[in-house]
């Protein structure tokens, strides 16, 4: 196939460190390379402010990326931040002819907002990295081990015999590298000053790496020889990356660009810990959970943190992660179709089981209301009875059946794609057969029987979908049919569903309640408090008396006629 065309997306969170090396090695792979920023959109920070600003620019981003991938659809894309990948991946759910996303995590301890997007591939630097990844919820099968992202000539460094360097350079004994480049002349003396206090210096070789620092270089210089080290100096050279491989520990400050060489050349870190590089003690503790960094928190921990890292068996080289990051968007961008067909299987397969259950709930419902008719089975228990307290309403079913339209039009333009592909191919290997080239016909017949297949397979999916999205408006149509529900009956307590009897009351009681509620008999007596006696009760008015008489008179009356004695027996 020809060169694959790959969009790298970059912004202002990308870090370079992962970034530079990962172009590098897709242009020395042949790729056809086009590079879009998209600035702010993709910065960090957790402020109200940043995220603001995402949020503002992030909707120009998403514009500017569609645009581009409509207009020049790339094979594969490639982001380097969460934020930017965010907005890549809307876009491509956006566009007519979709590219799969690989994100590249190139962070030793990645951060959750990786999972909040949606990429086609995660490439995480080891399996410590990888589990994270997988904890915040990103899917393990998406998720590729590479290897430390770091320059191509330090990972060929990494593989050659730490011992034969030393042997060409005539390096014997403990070596160690001391990257002063950016210390600055101060800071550097007063390292230079901490290395000679370190036991047994005279059997350790310091290998200063100075870079293109000129005022370090001439510091060292200076002290070196007075304070008594063995110590070499180098600066911008060819052989740095071997010398790096030589040493057994390396002291610097722990920039992203330090650690992908020291995982590279298989070196141990001693970190120095100061204000000058945001994020540097998190990334030391990343490694010190890898075993292959010994913190120092100001240069006087400097000789301790040294001798405990000359300790242990030295750390197992990293493979090169940014030429595994090339071969994998060369893997990606071969079956660019496939790739995107098994994310939506995926998204298709979550969204028919939202249906399935949003219609079943429905149908349910709608069977509890149902008019009677003919005979029906109530079932034989619990387990029969329709869930009714998880009944979607209309607005859930409106949001799913907006969703599996969108996926029909979708699938609509992929398998349009997919039908003007296989013509296209199939007019190719006609011309191709006319020119007499008949490898590359039968090649790309092959390509266009591979498109046919793809275009049967969506017919198939399309007629799926659209049958869902028919259950989807007869679900509705149940719902907007059905009466409300009546409200369920308050409870306190431990009450159940029969209301509280109250207590007992004896026949007295009741008499007394009865003559309570019945006619104006004077004032209420209260409930709590002395008992008082009643006052006798004011006449009721006449038309009051006619209708229903008064009770006190008629239980006086009852009594008084029980109280009498029967009349005698008359003798015969």
């Amino acid at each position: 196939m020809a060169d694959p065309h790959v969009l790298v997306v970059t912004s202002s969170g990308a870090p370079s460190s992962a970034v530079v090396p990962v172009l590098a090695a897709l242009e020395a792979a042949g790729m056809r390379v086009r590079a879009i920023d998209v600035g702010g959109a993709g910065g960090g920070g957790a402020a109200i402010t940043d995220r603001v600003r995402r949020a503002l620019l992030g909707e120009g981003a998403e514009r500017k990326l569609r645009r581009e991938l409509e207009q020049t659809p790339p094979d594969a894309a490639i982001v380097f931040d969460p934020h930017a990948a965010l907005a890549l991946t809307v876009a491509r759910d956006q566009a007519t002819n979709p590219a799969p996303v690989i994100a590249v995590v190139g962070e030793l301890d990645p951060v959750a907002a990786w999972a909040q997007t949606d990429a086609d591939r995660f490439v995480a630097v080891d399996d410590l990295a990888a589990v994270a990844l997988a904890d915040a919820g990103v899917e393990g099968d998406r998720i590729l081990v590479v290897g430390a992202i770091g320059e191509r000539a330090f990972a060929d460094a990494g593989a050659q015999d730490r011992m034969g360097i030393r042997a060409r350079f005539k390096l014997t004994g403990k070596l160690a590298l001391i990257e002063v480049a950016g210390l600055g002349p101060e800071l550097t003396g007063q390292l230079a000053l901490q290395l000679s206090l370190l036991d047994a210096n005279e059997a350790i070789t310091f290998l200063f790496d100075a870079a293109g620092d000129v005022e370090a270089a001439a510091v060292l210089r200076r002290q070196v020889p007075s304070l008594g080290l063995r110590g070499k100096l180098f600066g911008v050279s060819a052989d740095a990356p071997l010398l790096w491989r030589a040493a057994d520990t390396i002291v610097a400050r722990p920039k992203p660009e330090t650690v992908a060489r020291v995982l590279l050349v298989g070196g141990k870190l001693v970190a120095l810990i100061d204000d000058q590089v945001p994020g540097g003690a998190k990334l030391a503790t990343a490694l010190e959970a890898r075993k292959r960094c010994v913190s120092a928190r100001g240069l006087l921990m400097l000789a301790s943190a040294l001798e405990s890292a000359f300790g242990g068996t030295p750390p197992a080289v990293s493979d090169d992660g940014a030429d595994h990051v090339a071969d994998i968007v060369a893997a990606v961008a071969g079956d660019k179709r496939g790739v995107i067909d098994e994310r939506r299987a995926a998204a298709y397969g979550a969204t028919r089981d939202r249906v399935r259950q949003a219609s079943a709930a429905a149908q349910s419902a709608a069977a509890t209301t149902a008019m009677p008719g003919e005979l029906e089975d109530l079932g034989g228990g619990p387990a029969s009875a329709p869930d009714l307290d998880n009944i979607p309403d209309r607005a859930e079913l409106e949001r799913l059946r907006a969703e599996v339209a969108r996926r029909v039009a979708e699938m609509s333009r992929s398998m349009a794609a997919a039908r003007d592909a296989a013509t296209d191919l199939a007019d190719k290997a006609k011309g191709a057969t006319a020119r007499g080239a008949a490898d590359e016909a039968a090649q790309l017949d092959r390509k266009a029987d591979a498109e046919r297949a793809r275009m049967h397979s969506m017919l198939a999916e399309l007629a799926n979908l659209e049958s869902e999205l028919k259950e989807l408006e007869r679900a509705i149509e149940k719902i907007k049919n059905m009466p409300p529900p009546r409200a369920a009956p308050t409870r306190t307590g431990d009450d159940t569903s029969r209301p509280s009897r109250g207590p007992k009351l004896s026949i007295d009681d009741q008499l007394a309640q009865m003559k309570r509620q019945s006619g104006p008999s004077g004032p209420a007596t209260p409930r709590s408090g002395p008992a008082t006696p009643n006052p006798s009760p004011s006449p009721p008015p006449a038309s009051d008396k006619k209708s229903r008489g008064n009770v006190d008179d008629d239980l006086a009356a009852l009594k008084k006629k029980m109280q009498q004695q029967p009349p005698a027996p008359k003798k015969k």
